[in-house]
């Protein structure tokens, strides 16, 4: 397996801790991106829970198996880069002029004006279209 066939299966399944090195014009992860992975492997685990039912559905501990599957692989991957996606979202904020703006949608670091990502070097709009918050 090749070193690039690795790193999308990593991407698909949002595993990647760090961004890939290169990735500063766009955030890597959005709230989008994170939900799906989570959908994505949630899905992949519940097709596997189906698929071996009937070989382990008579062991007592087959669906707690699978349940703390689905948190430790499914949902608590999504859950801590969650939590870094919104700690990277707090430091935009305070250290960038686009932060403070009106037109600034955290949720996926997102110029609403120019529909642009942001990113700690510089504002997309150069200032021009900065407008304050209140």
């Amino acid at each position: 397996m090749s070193k690039s066939t690795l790193s999308e299966i990593v991407d698909l399944f949002l595993l990647r801790v760090t961004p890939p090195e290169g990735e500063t014009e766009r955030p890597y992860y959005t709230t989008g991106s994170i939900v799906a992975a989570a959908l994505f492997r949630l899905t992949l685990i519940l097709f596997l829970a189906m698929l071996f039912n009937d070989q382990y559905r008579g062991t007592g501990w087959w669906w707690t198996a699978v349940t703390l599957a689905a948190w430790g692989l499914g949902a608590y991957p999504a859950w801590l880069q969650y939590r870094r996606f919104n700690e990277d979202v707090r430091v935009l904020q305070e250290n960038t002029l686009c932060g403070s703006c009106r037109h600034f949608n955290p949720t996926n670091q997102l110029c609403t004006v120019l529909d642009v990502h942001v990113t700690s070097n510089e504002p997309p709009c150069g200032g021009d279209e900065w407008e304050p918050l209140q």
